[in-house]
């Protein structure tokens, strides 16, 4: 069973907590780890559901975000600080003095778990880069000095970028920290140097004014002694600030990734750090910018994300060559052990939910009450004042009829539109979603309020649903922008 057993392969995608997923894997296996791990951002993308007309705030799970300070982050804090392997358990519980219950202190126990199995994983001879914002770096630093030791800090890459700046009150928030540790200073760690040398400005290239035979460019020095001496300019100069532009709208590389860096910074990084055939390893994948320049740089790769989502993006809209990818069920019994061997449910719903394009799940899954995710309607029906979406997931088996009465209580309370309910079993009472809520009125065409759909049935029917969901162009929830569902279009 391709799911039951994740095998540590190069090349392949992993859908998974990364700490779960390394867990798996080899000691002192890999080159290089480029991360660039969630940003304090969830409140950004959930403003895509402003307007919703629901009576409540819809929190989406984007991308992993980590910020949250609740029964979860307490138990990791706990966890780390009785971790006596973990170096950085002091630091977590000196967190936790000065900042206790914090949305920094989540993070940082959260980030301490996993980069203590990534410096498990990192040969003798790698080099591991973390991605981050100032409002994290000092913090990140700490934690990455105990579990990496301080000796071992190479430098911290800046990485400058224009962003628009309106406020007169403040200095403009335009660049990003990335901490360079090695494994072991000791060792023969790759660094290519003539990887960072960046090209010289104009004015340093007209201070060479002369060319010889061979094309390269040069000056003259007068000695005080009467001679001359060419002094030739060299291919770069090295330079730990890279000027380079953020990814925009309009940029050809765009996935619509809110946070997504620019494939030529993750290239520098790679050619700097690691050689043709090394293994790379990006544990938060994101829209798959490392693992695109990996390959694109004859590296073997691996990425890891904990929403399935993402890892679609990356084999859609980024690579020509689709990577295969462990831990997606494939089958309904994939799907069924899935949710068995997930007990709280929640990457089984996580999955579920990502089956429908414009769905996004709830990063709450305690004290909910029903919504495991939410979605909402490209444009307003014609007939009400609401279009968003509630999603109810269940992994039990057989008849799910209270769920549905329940959901269909949720729809009313929260002022949505329609309410989904996914469940692993086909559910045989058709006629039960037939229910006294208003029908969805767009133009010519209608909408059931209440539709369900199953894991089981869309196996059997080749992936797809029949009947299928009705389903209207819905908003991208990490985009903002219209999309046209794929699955499930019936229009």
């Amino acid at each position: 069973m391709k799911y039951a057993h994740i095998t540590a392969q190069p090349n392949t995608l992993y859908y998974g907590d990364c700490l779960e997923v390394m867990r798996k894997f080899p000691p002192n296996w890999v080159d290089l780890i480029c991360l660039d791990p969630p940003f304090n951002s969830n409140e950004k993308y959930s403003a895509i559901f402003k307007g919703s007309g629901m009576n409540i705030d819809p929190q989406i799970k984007a991308f992993d975000d980590t910020w949250t300070y609740n029964e979860i982050a307490s138990e990791r804090v706990e966890n780390v600080k009785d971790a006596c392997g973990n170096p950085a358990s002091k630091v977590i519980a000196a967190f936790e003095t000065f900042m206790p219950g914090s949305k920094m202190l989540a993070y940082t126990s959260y980030m301490a778990e996993r980069l203590f199995e990534m410096h498990r994983i990192l040969k003798p001879t790698g080099s591991i880069y973390l991605h981050c914002d100032p409002y994290a770096s000092h913090y990140l630093k700490l934690v990455m000095d105990a579990i990496f030791d301080e000796k071992n800090f190479r430098n911290e890459i800046i990485w400058h970028y224009f962003k628009p700046h309106s406020s007169k009150r403040a200095y403009p928030k335009n660049y990003d920290s990335l901490l360079y540790y090695v494994k072991d200073s000791r060792a023969e760690y790759t660094f290519n140097f003539d990887a960072i040398l960046v090209e010289y400005d104009e004015k340093a290239i007209k201070r060479y004014d002369k060319i010889d035979k061979q094309g390269r460019r040069y000056k003259i020095y007068n000695n005080r002694d009467g001679t001359v001496r060419k002094s030739y300019m060299k291919t770069g100069k090295p330079d730990n600030v890279f000027d380079i532009p953020f990814v925009q709208g309009t940029s050809k590389e765009r996935t619509g990734y809110r946070t997504q860096k620019p494939l030529k910074l993750y290239e520098l990084i790679i050619k700097a750090s690691s050689n043709e055939g090394d293994l790379v390893l990006d544990p938060f994948c994101g829209c798959g910018t490392t693992i695109d320049a990996g390959l694109k740089n004859r590296r073997r790769v691996i990425g890891i994300d904990i929403l399935p989502f993402a890892l679609r993006l990356i084999n859609e809209r980024r690579l020509s060559v689709p990577l295969p990818v462990e831990g997606i069920p494939v089958d309904i019994e994939t799907a069924t052990y899935l949710a068995e061997s997930d007990p709280k449910g929640v990457t089984f719903q996580d999955w579920a939910i990502s089956l429908v394009d414009g769905l996004a799940s709830n990063p709450t899954k305690v004290g909910d009450e029903g919504a495991d995710g939410y979605g909402m309607f490209a444009h307003m029906p014609d007939n009400m004042n609401t279009k968003g979406i509630i999603v109810q997931v269940t992994s039990a088996s057989g008849s799910q009829n209270a769920k549905f009465d329940k959901l269909q209580n949720d729809v009313r309370k929260h002022n949505a539109a329609m309410g989904i309910l996914i469940t692993k079993d086909e559910q045989t009472a058709r006629h039960r979603w037939d229910v006294n809520l208003p029908r969805i009125q767009m133009g010519n065409t209608v909408y059931p309020p209440m539709q369900c759909l199953s894991i089981a049935e869309y196996y059997r029917n080749g992936k797809r649903y029949e009947p299928p969901l009705k389903l209207p162009p819905l908003t991208h929830p990490y985009i903002g922008k219209p999309i046209q569902t794929s699955l499930f279009d019936v229009m």
